[in-house]
C-alpha cells in the first residue's frame, strides 16, 4: 500500500483546516500525524473531530489535538497480543504493520509485547493461587476489566511457555542492539513464532 509523504499530508491537513476558516501551525499538524499515523481516512476523521471541538477558536493547537485525538497504539498492541494468543497469525501481523504505519518504533513495540506477556504471567500465577479478579487488580495495580483480558490471553499459553517467550524477547532485543538482527524483522519473527498453530 502506498502512502503520501509527510510534506503532502501536512499541506492537505492545512487545506482541510483552512477550508473551515481556521488555522493550524506546521508543528501542530506534525503532532497530529504523530498521533494518527499516515492513513488519510484516519487523519480526516480526526481533523473533523478537531473542527467540531474547536468551533469557537480561530486556531487549532497541539493542546486541542492532545485532548480530542485518539491514540490508537495501546489498543492495537492489546489486539495484536490477543491475535497472537489465539494463533491468528495474519491478523497479528496486520496489526503489527498498522503499528509501523502509525510510526511506532519496532523496539517500543517489542517493549510493549514484553510488558503484556509479563502481565499475563503475573495474572496466570495469581489465578493459580486462587486470587479473585478484584484481588488481582489490586495486587497488580490495574483495572478490573483488564484482568479478564489478561486471563483470556494467558489461557492459550502455559506459564512455562510465557517464561520462555520472555527469554526469547530479551535475546531478540540483544540481537537488535548488537546489529545481528534488523529491528522490524526481530518483532516480525516473534509474532510469527508465537502465533503459529
Amino acid at each position: 500500500m502506498k502512502y503520501q509523504p509527510d510534506s503532502v499530508l501536512i499541506r492537505w491537513v492545512e487545506g482541510l483546516v483552512k477550508a473551515e476558516g481556521r488555522t493550524i501551525t506546521r508543528p501542530a499538524v506534525q503532532h497530529l500525524l504523530d498521533k494518527t499515523g499516515v492513513q488519510m481516512s484516519n487523519i480526516r476523521t480526526e481533523v473533523e473531530k478537531l473542527i467540531c471541538y474547536t468551533l469557537d477558536k480561530p486556531e487549532i493547537t497541539e493542546a486541542d489535538i492532545d485532548e480530542i485525538c485518539t491514540t490508537q497504539i495501546q489498543n492495537k498492541i492489546f489486539d495484536m497480543i490477543t491475535a497472537i494468543s489465539m494463533k491468528r497469525q495474519k491478523e497479528a501481523l496486520d496489526l503489527y504493520y498498522d503499528l509501523l504505519m502509525l510510526r511506532e518504533p519496532p523496539m517500543r513495540i517489542l517493549y510493549l509485547i514484553t510488558r503484556q506477556f509479563n502481565m499475563m504471567l503475573q495474572v496466570k500465577e495469581l489465578v493459580l493461587q486462587r486470587y479473585d479478579q478484584a484481588a488481582i487488580a489490586k495486587q497488580l495495580g490495574i483495572a478490573g476489566f483488564l484482568v479478564n483480558k489478561y486471563v483470556n490471553q494467558s489461557k492459550h499459553f502455559a506459564a512455562e511457555q510465557i517464561r520462555e517467550a520472555l527469554e526469547y524477547f530479551a535475546e531478540s532485543e540483544t540481537a537488535v542492539k548488537t546489529g545481528r538482527l534488523d529491528d522490524k524483522m526481530a518483532v516480525e519473527l516473534i509474532i510469527v513464532k508465537y502465533s503459529k498453530k
